[in-house]
């Protein structure tokens, strides 16, 4: 990450370097004489303070005793990289076993006697699960939770040992060459897949099966031994941890809280709903405000499992201002990928759709008059550009000549998808400044509605014929912007169900307001016409509150059940924030509205957040093979202060058959 000089601060430096020959957590943490380790520092920084820390990897958890005040950022305690120095803080310690080889590829070696201490941690007997967050959720933080547990504040559960023969996934962690070994729950699966691992049911030892013919004598083993890399020592304030990181890689913790892109996986498994999500990490995005929900993902051809998108990739130096957006494809689900340089699926950058019942893919991107592309999120552009399709038979060798849709100017579009008729189905949203409430005073005045385009393929399947469909529109007093990024599904009768986002209208003298909720309609003539918008409740006729935030709807083809995905609140709220829980729950198909037992957390805001951290704005696909909803999302506004978590993350979320 780039250095930013705390010039603001009215503190003072104190300096770590733990090659520095004179070096020493005795010293005063001077240049001159520098402490040995950044937690020597940490135990002596107090608000405006800054950490400057010198080149090296820095094996140790770091207490934090005290940080900044709310409110003011310059009085956060920032630890910062040396400008050009790289500098990492491990949870992890070098593993130099003896390793036994027990079957051709698989060895398992003894955890150091040190993790089985009384009063030691030791990750490999500990759940991997999410640790509960000791917040009133009630109160601090919105966040629905319906029917959490008594003992949902308790620690993580102790796993090991366990009677097996499938054996929870623990917090320990085992890296070889710097990439961490996936963590599986029987020997069946160690043995059948190359790059796991296994902890034993004793809890004493771990079973590898190294990828590539590894032998563990020639390659570089860590395994977690710490909990964090940064721990505090207190409680903090539920806005959250005022400290700032600046250019330091902290990894490889057991349970780094709000460092979250330390873990390589997270389990949660909700047995209300029959619904399990893993959580592992995906993608980088080096730069503040990167993500990846503009692109849509898709496989290239059916019945193989290549799947691409594009991202946001702020690890490239670009001009200030701009951001790479770079196409990346994938053979397991999006496990692993690959950026692609060039090519014809990479010139223009665009979003991707396949047909799967003919197999022709489509791309859609925009470019401007002059008929220069327009490399950059095609779906968030607001401005008049022209939006162009191009179809192939060949996933994406060649390409059809690039047509012109006349979908409108001020348009963005949303889900594309097949009808059981054999059409296609384009939700877009035109924005009509014309019917806002602020039309007159505003010149950049939105109000948005939301409108189906149906398409037939041509007989030669050289493009798609499109005609418009029915629109969605509400009446101001029930949104101040309108009806916005519309998801749709199909419901097994042939119904579409769409759920939509709206913009509160608060109370006046002169009007009751319009709660914060997210608004369905339903067609059953295939998007010709749509139901008056309602708000999505619970069976009960409850509101299912929810900020001004993103949503989805998708129909499982593992049960054929229908599912949103959103955040839900426990009350009334207007704006966009809070979106520091994200839910999946199921939908009634009679009724549409949500089965509140059925309310599972997929991601939750951490203790030590900041209260504007959010979970929005993702990307999902169906995984064709296991049927499983592959969600893609990055934290947003957050975690630590500022500046430190623009990564995305990677939820395989299991249904029930």
């Amino acid at each position: 990450m780039t250095f930013v000089p705390n010039t603001w601060s009215f503190g003072r430096d104190w300096h770590v370097a733990q090659r520095h020959p004179e070096a020493s957590d005795e010293n005063p943490g001077t240049a001159a004489q520098p402490f040995e380790t950044i937690s020597a520092a940490a135990r002596v920084a107090h608000p405006y303070d800054r950490v400057l820390i010198d080149e090296g990897i820095y094996r140790e958890q770091v207490p934090v005793v005290r940080h900044g005040k709310r409110g003011v950022a310059a009085s956060w305690i920032v630890f910062a990289a040396v400008p050009g120095k790289e500098v990492y803080l491990r949870g992890s310690d070098p593993f130099e076993p003896e390793w036994e080889e027990i079957e051709p590829g698989m060895h398992q070696a003894d955890l150091p006697a040190t993790l089985f201490d009384p009063g030691a941690y030791n990750p490999y007997a500990i759940a991997c699960a999410p640790a509960p967050c000791p917040v009133n959720y009630e109160f601090d933080r919105a966040g629905y939770d319906p029917g959490a547990p008594p003992d949902r504040f308790e620690p993580r559960p102790i796993v090991r040992p366990a009677p097996g023969p499938n054996l929870p996934e623990t917090l320990g962690q085992v890296y070889v060459d710097d990439d961490a070994l996936d963590q599986v729950d029987t020997l069946d699966r160690v043995r059948a897949s190359p790059g796991s691992f296994l902890v034993s049911a004793d809890g004493r030892r771990v079973i590898c099966h190294f990828a590539g013919g590894v032998v563990p004598g020639n390659a570089s083993v860590e395994i977690t031994v710490r909990e964090r890399c940064f721990k505090p020592q207190f409680t903090p304030h539920w806005s959250g941890l005022m400290i700032r990181t600046v250019g330091i890689v902290a990894d490889r913790a057991a349970d780094p809280g709000a460092f979250s892109r330390c873990r390589p996986l997270t389990v949660r498994r909700n047995p209300r709903s029959g619904i399990s999500i893993r959580k592992t990490f995906y993608a980088h995005c080096g730069m503040p405000g990167s993500y990846v929900s503009a692109a849509t993902m898709s496989y290239l051809r059916p019945e193989e499992p290549t799947m691409i998108t594009s991202i946001l990739d702020g690890t490239r130096p670009d001009p200030p201002g701009t951001q790479s957006t770079i196409t990346i494809t994938s053979e397991d689900g999006f496990r692993t990928w690959r950026p692609l340089d060039a090519g014809s699926l990479t010139d223009p950058v665009a979003n991707y759709f396949l047909d799967e019942q003919n197999g022709m893919l489509l791309r859609h991107y925009r470019r401007r008059g002059d008929g220069t592309i327009y490399n950059d999120k095609a779906v968030e552009q607001h401005d008049a550009q022209e939006l162009v399709l191009q179809v192939s038979a060949d996933a994406g060798r060649t390409w059809g000549p690039a047509e012109k849709l006349g979908f409108g100017d001020d348009i963005i579009c949303f889900t594309l998808m097949k009808l059981r008729d054999g059409r296609l189905l384009w939700m877009i949203v035109e924005n009509h400044p014309e019917l806002s409430p602020v039309a007159g005073a505003k010149p950049d005045a939105i109000y948005f509605v939301c409108r189906a385009w149906l398409g037939t393929w041509r007989s030669d399947r050289s493009g798609v014929d499109w005609e418009r469909g029915g629109s969605i529109q509400i009446p101001q007093e029930m949104g101040t912007q309108g009806v916005d990024e519309p998801q749709v599904c199909q419901l097994p009768d042939g119904r579409l169900f769409v759920i939509l986002r709206q913009a509160v209208v608060l109370p006046a003298q002169d009007r009751p307001g319009y709660p914060s909720v997210k608004l369905i309609s339903v067609s059953q003539d295939h998007g010709q016409s749509w139901s008056d918008p309602e708000p999505l409740t619970f069976e009960d006729g409850s509101y299912a509150y929810s900020s001004t935030s993103f949503s989805s709807a998708f129909r499982s083809s593992r049960n054929d059940r229908v599912y949103v995905v959103l955040n839900i609140l426990n009350g009334p709220n207007e704006g966009c924030l809070p979106r520091n829980v994200l839910h999946i729950a199921e939908i009634d198909q009679q009724t549409c509205r949500v089965r509140r037992d059925t309310v599972t957390v997929v991601e939750e805001v951490h203790e030590e957040h900041t209260h504007d951290v959010g979970y929005s704005n993702w990307s999902m696909i169906e995984d064709r093979d296991t049927k499983r909803l592959l969600l893609f999302m990055n934290l947003e506004n957050g975690p630590v202060g500022d500046g430190y978590d623009w990564c995305a993350y990677r939820y395989e979320i299991e249904l029930p058959g």
